[in-house]
Formats: C-alpha cells, structure tokens, sequence
C-alpha cells in the first residue's frame, strides 16, 4: 500500500467499486468530468467480476482514457487516467487508498453492496438509489453524513469532481464513515457479551485466552 500511495501521490483519487455491466460506462462518464475539473485526477475502477476486464478495458479506451491494469502488473504512471483493479482480494486495499469510493451494484437492479468495509477504511460513500439490500444501513449512513445518495449518472458526475474540490467536506465524510463503523462494532461487541452472558459463556476474549495453544 505505501508504495502505491507514494506512486499517486498528490493526485485527486476516487474508486468506483464493484461495477457491473452497464455501470463502467457511469463511472467512465464521472471521471471525465473529474478530469475537466482536474488533469491530475486517478480512478480505480474495480470490476465486481474481473472476468469482464477486457470489456471494461475496451471501454475505457473508447472514452480517450490512459489505462493501467492491475492483473498485468502495469504500474500507475504520471499519465494513467484510470487503473483496472481486475483482480480478486484486494479491495480493502484500494478502500484505504482511497478517500472518496462510489458503490457500484446501486445503478442497476443488482440491490447495492455491503458498505461497512470502505467505512471502516475511512472512505466517503457515493452511491446510486437501487440499494434494496442495505437499504436501512444506507439511510443510516446518509443521514450521518458518512454516505450521500446520487440519483443516476449524471448526478455522479457532479458529485465526484465536487467533492474531489472540496477537502473539508470530504474529510468530514471519511470521519463520519469511520465513526459510523465504530459504532456497528461497538453494537456486534455488546450483543456479543450479551449473548454469552445469556449462554452462560465466556465472552471470546476469555475463551480464546483459555484455548490452548
């Protein structure tokens, strides 16, 4: 990780995570728009199925964008517009990198995804309005200013370069996310001791210290 942010540096960074077919072509039109706003700015983009790469790729090719992909072990260089993340088990990585990240699975009928990771990285969360799957915890988290809801593309293409511009609000999301996060572990900590309290168990800390070795 520390190589990498070394390598980008000073440079406005957002992440698009979890794309799926027919959502490439939103976050490709959000960072164009960042681009107008700034030259220098990077997206990540992580496909939620690396198997559609080289359709992504191709996409991205066809926007004008540079391209630098992750599964060839293509570095980012001073003129790479966008990195395809296409591998698997790294987005932890690109959601601490990242301090501005759009949940994808939200502009299409997919139900949105698990937000708490990138939360917990301390990443502002964009996301689209089809979210059913989470929809308490996105409304939780919008109403504590850690995530903002951005009705469809083009309204994403004015959010990114936005809050790329704006470092105070930003930072106020990333520590309303993180502080969101913190409180989900301090609820799982206590329904956990609540639980074997009931159980008569011994809460994990002491069980694992009783667990021979």
């Amino acid at each position: 990780m520390q190589r990498l942010s070394a390598t980008i540096g000073e440079r406005p960074l957002w992440l698009a995570s979890s794309t799926h077919r027919g959502e490439d072509e939103i976050a490709i039109k959000a960072h164009r728009a960042a681009l107008a706003a700034d030259a220098r700015t990077l997206l990540i983009l992580v496909p939620r199925h690396p198997e559609r790469a080289d359709a992504i790729a191709a996409l991205i090719a066809d926007a004008g964008l540079s391209l630098a992909r992750r599964s060839r072990g293509e570095e980012i260089g001073a003129t790479t517009q966008v990195y395809l993340a296409d591998t698997l088990g790294e987005t932890g990585l690109w959601y601490a990198l990242a301090p501005l990240t759009c949940l994808f699975g939200s502009f299409t009928p997919v139900g949105g995804h698990n937000p708490y990771e990138p939360a917990h990285a301390g990443s502002a969360i964009l996301h689209g309005p089809l979210y059913a799957n989470f929809e308490e915890t996105y409304a939780e988290m919008n109403d504590a200013g850690a995530a903002r809801e951005v009705a469809d593309a083009a309204a994403l293409a004015e959010a990114v370069p936005a809050l790329l511009a704006e470092p105070a609000t930003l930072a106020g999301m990333r520590d309303a996310a993180r502080a969101f996060a913190a409180r989900q572990e301090d609820v799982l900590d206590a329904l956990c001791e609540t639980l074997c309290a009931a159980l008569a168990l011994a809460p994990p800390d002491e069980a694992a210290a009783r667990c021979p070795n």
